[in-house]
């Protein structure tokens, strides 16, 4: 007997285990959300190109779009044309959208749509390796002399290349520094400072490329920002060209680097790019689903979301049946209470979703009465158990019929739905409950019949609690914990909570 206990003891704490351990996963990995409440910010990046073509000459407009190792997680993207291909190609460790049609005529318009989530992309960390090395440029005369002025003080002052490009930021932008106004010729432009910084850095052997940023605020037309980054050899550094700030905000999505404007067009001309941010709240388990089919995650393939979504309404109703049969398990082993029958009450309980609690007590109690009546008649009449429970199940059909079309005429819809109790399941009750009544009397009856309706009521309430519903549907992993509490309480061979009441004065008698 040992032998077995411990054999139990070691099946509920591996089922434990599996099941805790495969929700953690889900919760932790895949970040699927515990509450079916949750909703996350989702930001929908709309780019609109407007351009007039040129009769009867061929037109292709090339845009760069985010790359796919961006921070953020892309779920969705979209190119939106009348009569035009669509491709996307990699350029110089861009992306790059081409539109081509043999003839246009008259204005065009070209939409781009990207949706995208802030959930942390891992593959960001692992983007495109760095940029090649630089040589030295070939400087001559005053430039060669005012490159070298402003280098000897920024290696002074730096002690890594973070440092190195933040001091050469901050000379650039100081406006009595007459060797970077040399190098600037006065244009104090964006554009014109990230040229010199360029050459300061390629001077100094440091790799630097510009890269176009777009911020995430909504509703306002954008233009994409310029900012620089280096390669330190293990990771990109970030730097505003104008204050040297070191470190891409969290608003900013990366969108193409190089000196090329983002779209260009063949075929037309008074090319104009609008782009707009805004912001949605998604529920956050479509979100995670979203994720999961654009990483193609197998494991999600396994999920009971990917079910039709009437055979996922369907597992929402069975999978909450092991949480009514732990209940019943409870009551009848911990707390001492009487049903009749095992798992009973969980199918009157199920029932109870369409009847609603109260009628489903009513047209129970009412039927059940209505059925015993019938089956003492039957007593008299000596017939065998088969023949009497066809006349009791069709004198049940009989009564539900006509509660359904009485409650019909008096505008009682609840009436309506009796027709979904079980039938097969409020004979074997009746049946059972007449048994009881004969050999342990009415009163015993009774208390039966309640403890089977409080049952009932308690698993009905918890198999349709909302938020259990979505739990154990999206966490099926649940029902291993649950199915460990059951072969534990398989083994329990104590008092019931209902026999300490009855043993009370018993007890006091001793004492």
């Amino acid at each position: 007997m040992k032998g077995v206990k411990l054999h139990v003891r070691v099946l509920a704490f591996a089922l434990l285990l599996i099941g805790a351990g495969s929700t953690a996963w889900q919760i932790f990995v895949l970040n699927i959300p515990v509450s079916s409440d949750t909703t996350e910010p989702v930001w929908v990046i709309d780019t609109k190109l407007t351009f007039n073509a040129r009769d009867n000459t061929p037109v292709k407009v090339q845009m760069y779009v985010p790359p796919s190792w961006s921070k953020f997680i892309t779920l969705n993207e979209s190119f939106i044309s009348k009569n035009y291909g669509v491709n996307t190609d990699i350029v110089n460790d861009n992306r790059q959208a081409v539109w081509s049609a043999r003839r246009a005529e008259g204005q065009q318009q070209l939409f781009y749509r990207l949706m995208l989530t802030k959930r942390s992309n891992s593959r960001f960390a692992e983007s495109e390796a760095g940029p090649l090395f630089r040589e030295s440029p070939d400087l001559q005369g005053v430039e060669k002399v005012a490159v070298e002025a402003l280098l000897k003080p920024i290696r002074e002052h730096s002690a890594d290349i973070e440092t190195f490009i933040r001091e050469a930021i901050k000379l650039i932008n100081e406006p009595s520094n007459d060797n970077a106004r040399l190098l600037l010729g006065n244009n104090y432009t964006q554009d014109n400072k990230s040229m010199v910084l360029e050459l300061l850095l390629s001077s100094a052997h440091i790799p630097v490329e510009r890269v176009r940023t777009l911020r995430l605020i909504s509703g306002v037309a954008q233009t994409p920002e310029l900012w620089m980054r280096s390669y330190n050899g293990k990771r990109w550094l970030y730097f505003n060209p104008e204050t040297g700030a070191q470190g891409l905000p969290d608003d900013r999505v990366v969108w193409w680097t190089g000196n090329d404007p983002i779209a260009k067009v063949e075929g037309g001309r008074h090319l104009k790019v609008e782009i707009t941010a805004n912001q949605k709240v998604m529920n956050s388990i479509t979100l995670a689903q979203s994720i999961a089919e654009s990483k193609e995650n197998k494991f999600w393939a396994l999920s009971l979301y990917d079910l039709p979504l009437q055979s996922q309404q369907t597992f929402e109703i069975i999978l909450m049946i092991p949480i009514g049969v732990m209940l019943i398990l409870v009551l009848r082993n911990i707390v001492g209470l009487e049903t009749l029958g095992t798992f009973t009450p969980v199918l009157i309980g199920l029932a109870f979703r369409e009847t609603q609690v109260l009628w489903g007590i009513i047209l129970f109690t009412l039927i059940t009465a209505l059925g015993l009546s019938i089956r003492s008649y039957l007593e008299h009449l000596h017939l065998q158990l088969l023949s009497r429970l066809s006349v009791v199940l069709t004198f049940v059909v009989i009564i539900m019929a006509l509660i359904s079309v009485l409650g019909h005429r008096l505008g009682l819809d609840r009436g309506l739905s009796i027709a979904l109790f079980p039938m097969v399941i409020l004979t074997m009750s009746i049946e059972r409950m007449s048994i009881v009544w004969e050999e342990r009397g009415g009163l015993h009856a009774g208390k039966v019949g309640i403890g089977t309706l409080i049952a009932a009521t308690l698993s009905h309430l918890m198999m349709t609690y909302p938020t259990w519903t979505y739990f154990v549907f999206t966490f099926p992993g649940m029902l291993l914990i649950f199915m460990s509490f059951m072969l534990v309480l398989g083994h329990y061979r104590g008092y019931r909570l209902t026999e300490l009441f009855r043993f009370n004065a018993m007890i006091k008698g001793r004492q």
